[in-house]
């Protein structure tokens, strides 16, 4: 793992200086100071609006993890590296998988940074939102910046930077130091998911089971193999299983027998052939496939076996626009919650990582709380 110590970002009116040494060419860890504070203080009784835009526009402290084995880094290997090495002032850790991830956290949180950078897939901002969220290692939660490191890259897609992840990068550390204000900025609530047993929380964004989760295997194992990324892949493997659904064809996409609740209200058990929760405002391919209409964080979508009018309903389905054929009756539930509880015997995903359920838990989905992301340079 390579670490490289922060002096500060690049500023605009001020200066942020490190001091190196040899030991620094090394590889080895140096602390340096920030030796350009303004030496205005506002005082206590200072305009809260003035106070406020101060804040906006103080520069912002990055830190980077970087996942060399995802998607487009993997595909362009070195090329973060070197954005971030002609950037010595900057901290970041390399990661591959979520100990390492743990690791990475708990050693940037020391560098008082306030906007943590993620260059990895769907997998590693998991891992991310677990660590933070689930262990809290900065003293204050950092914004995030989501680039589209990965393979699908649907968080990103939503909540994230656009274009290349070196650009994006680059353009980030070059404009850092206009603070907040020089960026477009939006908030994703984060779910909490508890599978009891003394099992530790998972936290995430988008959350699949039955052909959401046979989905997924299915394109990591066929589609991504075949060297289609992005979020072709997701559409391949959508279109499968949604075919699946429509002919009854349970050998490819097989029903899960499950029960739910839906804030304390109790739905009867039956097979469920499409699950999905999120607390994205899109997902791969422009999809928007919720139409709930309560003001809740949690977006439910259930699609039951055997659903009638799939063909027919699909259209508006995908895109979050109920039509005739979308109906309860009809096998297609929609609602917007804050706690979902699910009874049922089999894997599930979240945000691209698989997991499974307790013998005899019911999973819980709750609001894990509200974070902040970057997500475009503001003109």
């Amino acid at each position: 793992m390579h670490c490289l110590n922060q002096g500060g970002t690049f500023l605009r009116g001020c200066c942020y200086n490190a001091r190196f040494d040899p030991a620094h060419r090394e590889g080895k860890m140096i602390h340096a100071r920030n030796i350009g504070q303004s030496a205005a203080t506002p005082s206590a009784e200072a305009d809260p609006a003035v106070l406020a835009l101060a804040v906006s526009r103080a520069p912002l402290r990055l830190g980077v993890v970087l996942n060399p084995g995802s998607g487009a880094n993997l595909k362009s290997p070195g090329v973060m590296r070197r954005v971030l090495d002609a950037h010595p002032q900057i901290p970041f850790r390399e990661v591959s998988d979520p100990a390492s991830v743990e690791r990475a956290l708990d050693e940037l949180a020391p560098d008082d940074i306030d906007t943590l950078v993620v260059s990895g897939g769907d997998g590693t901002v998991q891992a991310v939102l677990n660590t933070l969220l689930g262990r809290k290692p900065f003293r204050a939660m950092p914004r995030l910046v989501l680039l589209r490191s990965g393979t699908t890259n649907m968080n990103a897609a939503d909540a994230g930077f656009g274009g290349r992840p070196e650009r994006a990068l680059a353009g980030l550390i070059e404009r850092a130091g206009l603070g907040v204000a020089g960026f477009e900025t939006t908030q994703r609530h984060i779910m909490r998911i508890d599978r009891g047993a003394g099992r530790s929380a998972i936290y995430g964004m988008s959350f699949g089971a039955a052909a959401i989760y046979q989905g997924v295997h299915y394109c990591r194992n066929n589609v991504h193999t075949m060297g289609l990324r992005g979020e072709i892949g997701p559409g391949i493997a959508l279109l499968r299983f949604v075919a699946a659904l429509a002919r009854g064809e349970h050998e490819i996409a097989s029903p899960v027998p499950m029960s739910m609740a839906i804030d304390g209200v109790k739905h009867p058990a039956a097979d469920c052939g499409i699950l999905h929760v999120t607390t994205l405002d899109r997902l791969f391919l422009g999809m928007r496939p919720f139409w709930g209409e309560e003001s809740a964080p949690l977006r439910l979508t259930c699609v039951r076996s055997h659903p009638r009018y799939l063909l027919r309903a699909l259209p508006g389905l995908l895109r979050g626009r109920r039509n005739r054929w979308i109906t309860p009756d009809n096998g297609y539930i929609s609602h917007n919650a804050h706690r979902l509880e699910f009874n049922f015997d089999d894997q599930f995903v979240v945000d691209g990582e698989f997991f499974s359920t307790e013998p005899g838990c019911p999973l819980v989905l709750t609001d894990g709380g509200r974070l902040d992301f970057l997500t475009a340079h503001r003109r």
